[in-house]
């Protein structure tokens, strides 16, 4: 880590196994603990036995979808530093491919809905790294 970044316990949900092991992978090595939750209401559990100091939130997942964990993060947690993730364009098993504008219009709410950051999948490794720095020193 550069001088100035600060370590932090980051609680990673993304219902894509995939996904969850690259993102700790991405910032442990930027030197962050990383907790991970397969869904939002695993997520939600973890936040609010282990707490965090940022959480990290795909927007499109089966159950609790990302724009409500937004939502309920806010309500117990008013000032959490929250980052939200799309799938963007990624194409998955039956031709699903979410639209672009369903994309857009998701990261749209999870914004009105308090999140701090959003990113579009794939984005840079480096540009997730930056968000959670730029997080932790508002």
């Amino acid at each position: 880590m550069s001088k100035g970044d600060q370590m932090a316990n980051i609680l990673v949900i993304d219902d894509e196994k995939d996904v969850r092991v690259v993102l700790k992978e991405v910032l442990r090595r930027a030197g962050h603990d990383v907790t991970l939750a397969a869904n939002g209401r695993e997520g939600l559990e973890k936040l609010a036995a282990d707490g965090a100091d940022v959480v990290v939130t795909d927007v499109i997942m089966p159950g609790t979808n990302g724009v409500a964990m937004v939502q309920q993060i806010r309500e117990a947690h008013p000032d959490m530093p929250i980052i939200v993730i799309s799938g963007g364009g990624n194409v998955a098993p039956m031709d699903y491919e979410p639209g672009a504008i369903s994309t857009s219009a998701y990261l749209a709410s999870a914004t009105i809905a308090g999140a701090n950051r959003t990113l579009t999948k794939p984005f840079e490794r480096q540009a997730l790294v930056d968000a959670v720095q730029e997080l932790l020193a508002e």
